[in-house]
């Protein structure tokens, strides 16, 4: 059953509802589904998802006005997943929330699934954008804040990004808009995990200092823990709230394959098929992590 208790509600600045407690116990039950995936599916880019599966559960629960019963509600919040290899995370959200059936989430990337590897938008309700080209859909992102605003919508538009994607211009070039068009209605997170598939991003092309480069672009700029909770949910109330004409930015330090030692930053989990020895014991670090929260 779905653990969304009633359609979403958006009230002047910030959404109310799950607690922080509770966003830390539904992204725990969540990990321990998207490790079930990939295992039965044959596998998945489960480090990704491990990595980024609290900021995404955090902005689906807690701050992304929505109506699964009505999926292409005009007042709905648009929330754009620029890494589209992050897609299963999204699909285990979207299930859980009542978009379509969990069952469906078995027949992951499949001949004939509508949940395909990358996030393709026409695929299944909930996905807003395809997302397989990196650093494209911050520009998407840039052109439904403007048409929002132009039109008097109330709507806001959240994008989800990898770090790996920073390092491509057509980034800074939505950057740079959106802060010429004081897009405050656009929020954008980033899963900073320090990896991208050639390697740490650090050596294939050494983006830092991430957060000042977007300051300098004239955003308003966090950065936190991103596989804390507590954290996450402090930046993005305040992203959502803070009064303030410019584009806001939430960086999450992550750790890619949070949760599963074996996998924790270990980059030959870029992509993880996990044998039977490999699910007994990422599951019990995973059923600890539960116990815990």
């Amino acid at each position: 059953m779905s653990t969304l208790r009633a359609i979403s509600l958006w009230e002047e600045t910030l959404m109310t509802g799950y607690s922080v407690q509770e966003l830390k116990e539904i992204a725990a039950r969540h990990r321990k589904k998207l490790l079930d995936i990939t295992f039965h599916t044959g596998g998945a880019y489960l480090a990704q998802a491990l990595s980024g599966i609290d900021m995404m559960t955090a902005l689906w629960y807690r701050y992304v006005r929505n109506r699964a019963v009505d999926p292409l509600w005009d007042g709905r919040d648009r929330f754009l997943l620029s890494p589209g290899h992050y897609a299963l995370p999204l699909y285990v959200i979207l299930a859980d929330q009542g978009y379509f059936s969990e069952e469906l989430l078995y027949t992951f990337k499949e001949n004939g699934s509508p949940l395909e590897l990358a996030s393709h938008r026409g695929t299944v309700p909930g996905v807003e954008v395809t997302g397989g080209s990196l650093a494209q859909v911050l520009s998407v992102g840039v052109g439904m804040a403007l048409h929002g605003r132009l039109r008097g919508k109330g709507h806001r538009i959240f994008v989800f990004m990898s770090d790996g994607e920073q390092d491509e211009g057509s980034i800074w070039e939505a950057a740079a808009s959106a802060a010429h068009f004081s897009l405050s209605n656009l929020v954008a997170v980033i899963d900073k995990n320090g990896f991208q598939v050639d390697g740490p991003t650090r050596e294939v092309m050494n983006m830092e200092p991430l957060q000042d480069k977007y300051r300098a672009f004239g955003w308003e700029v966090s950065e936190v823990d991103g596989n804390s909770m507590d954290e996450v949910v402090e930046a993005l109330d305040g992203a959502v709230s803070a009064a303030c004409e410019m584009p806001r930015l939430v960086i999450g330090n992550t750790v890619r394959g949070k949760g599963i030692t074996f996998m924790e930053n270990n980059p030959a989990f870029h992509y993880a098929r996990l044998d039977e020895k490999e699910l007994r014991a990422a599951g019990e670090e995973l059923r600890g992590e539960w116990d815990a929260v």
